[in-house]
């Protein structure tokens, strides 16, 4: 009887000793398995602030702060932040705009997987570099829409009616009205507008209406994320040739007080506009 006793005690501490082994494993590996970062900010003019999962409220944002799928991100009147994603997805928010990284997942290679962000108010710049792939694996949703995106440059805006203005891209965009079900097909330099329980409105994006939404979201290039090499200085020659014409060599995202250099025709200068899809450190990194 005693033996069986023993016997009975000894499985129980046995039982007990491997999940305690097994409970320390899984905590010692628990840091490994830790979110890892979707986006950092790369630029910010005026306040934006940060909200994660855990936050009861907003705190203030600062450069280089990184964020993580599911984490919230806000500006203020007259701010504007710029967010280099994983993927080397750009992200510019206007003023008073905030957005939620939803979900944002890579694979083993560095490859997109999914992502979706999620505009809870206001407006957003996405240059989104594209993959190969299927399917649209990164998507945007509005108060009314929500699209699919393959290597696209273009404006979301969701207030009352949701817009969407296509840039430039080498796809389409998807497009599905959520409160309809319309599904609908947007071609490059054309927008679409859409409410809820009504069908999608379009027309051209002509070369005014796309420099005065882009006006909305001139923000500096102030960090060059490590993903990113910079480029080389432009030789002393050239520098000197700019200086003597009047000409103040930069990124064509700054406005500059006496003009800058129009890095797609350096014959010619603009004071202020935006010339060139993406800032120039990032030339020839993204479809075009």
């Amino acid at each position: 009887m005693n033996m069986k006793m023993t016997g009975k005690r000894l499985g129980w501490w046995l039982t007990l000793g491997c999940c305690l082994v097994t409970f320390l494993a899984m905590s010692q590996s628990a840091p490994a398995q830790e979110r890892k970062p979707a986006a950092e900010i790369i630029a910010l003019v005026g306040t934006a602030e940060i909200k994660s999962p855990s936050d009861a409220n907003f705190r203030p944002a600062k450069l280089k702060d990184a964020l993580y799928p599911q984490d919230q991100i806000r500006t203020l009147a007259n701010s504007r932040a710029k967010l280099f994603c994983a993927d080397e997805t750009i992200l510019t928010l206007g003023e008073s705009t905030t957005v939620d990284l939803a979900k944002f997942q890579m694979d083993q290679q560095g490859r997109r997987q999914s992502a979706l962000v999620k505009i809870l108010d206001g407006s957003m710049r996405f240059i989104v570099h594209k993959f190969t792939g299927p399917d649209p694996n990164f998507e945007i949703q509005g108060k009314t829409v929500v699209m699919g995106i393959r290597g696209t440059d273009g404006v979301f805006e969701t207030r009352n009616p949701d817009n969407v203005y296509f840039f430039s891209g080498r796809t389409t965009l998807n497009l599905r009205n959520v409160t309809t079900g319309q599904i609908f097909i947007l071609t490059p330099r054309n927008f679409a507008t859409t409410e809820a329980g009504r069908p999608f409105r379009t027309g051209p994006v002509t070369p005014e209406l796309q420099n005065r939404v882009l006006r909305n979201f001139q923000a500096a290039q102030s960090h060059i994320p490590d993903a990113v090499s910079k480029p080389p200085p432009p030789p002393p020659s050239l520098l000197s040739a700019l200086r003597r014409a009047g000409i103040v060599f930069g990124n064509p995202a700054i406005p500059q007080t006496s003009g800058f250099l129009n890095t797609n025709n350096p014959t010619t200068t603009q004071g202020g506009t935006l010339q060139s899809t993406l800032p120039s450190s990032h030339q020839g990194l993204f479809p075009r």
